[in-house]
């Protein structure tokens, strides 16, 4: 099941890099909860629905041109699990400023869909995370 899992989340990247937002959607289960880093400028607490993400990731888009987001890593950490360092670029809309971000995105997939996705910092920080939560993190 695992092997699947991977699959699921890299699909849902994939399709956004080639589809876009609404092809990366069609990987996330109906009631779907996201949050944002904690603390960080878009946090806005817990995001339920497709919706609700849906808002949220167009938010991004509105913000920057030449948006791109490519994981760079994905590991599987079992327990329904997968960890994803993705890379981020694009230019703030506003200012024409180029930014590049890093940080990690810790999915639970159940049924083939993306049901829980948590933003971290970085890597360590998701690793952290998984193993406070009872997790098997490689």
């Amino acid at each position: 099941m695992s092997h699947e899992n991977l699959k699921v989340v890299i699909g849902s990247w994939q399709a956004y890099a080639d589809a876009g937002l609404d092809a990366m959607a069609e990987f996330w289960d109906a009631d779907i909860n996201w949050r944002a880093i904690e603390g960080a400028p878009d946090d806005v607490g817990e995001m339920r629905g497709v919706d609700a993400v849906r808002r949220y990731a167009q938010d991004w888009l509105d913000t920057f041109d030449e948006l791109t987001t490519v994981p760079e890593e994905v590991l599987d950490l079992g327990d329904d699990r997968v960890l994803a360092v993705l890379r981020v670029t694009g230019r703030a809309r506003l200012s024409g400023v180029p930014t590049e971000l890093r940080y990690a995105v810790l999915c639970t997939v159940r049924g083939g869909r993306i049901v829980r996705v948590r933003e971290y910092a970085d890597r360590e920080q998701a690793l952290a995370a998984a193993r406070a939560a009872g997790e098997n993190p490689s």
